[in-house]
């Protein structure tokens, strides 16, 4: 496991994940229920999350890769 720090909604946050967790599952794990599990495939854009201003789909994105950024 690995620590990542991400800023949530405003708030500085630091998770613990593994190297295969997606954004999507480590944000729900934290509580985060709005962020939403869709088709799992990237395409119909229900878990989609601004990273940094720009929209990504959270569930094929690795939570690792989101250390440093700031997530709404």
């Amino acid at each position: 496991m690995s620590e990542i720090h991400v800023t949530v909604n405003g708030e500085k946050r630091a998770f613990n994940v593994r190297p295969n967790d997606r954004l999507l599952d480590v944000l729900r794990r934290e509580g985060y229920f709005s962020v939403k599990h869709g088709c799992e495939t990237g395409e119909c854009g229900a878990c989609a999350v601004l990273l940094d201003g720009a929209p990504v789909s959270s569930c094929v994105m690795l939570a690792a890769q989101a250390d440093g950024c700031e997530i709404v």
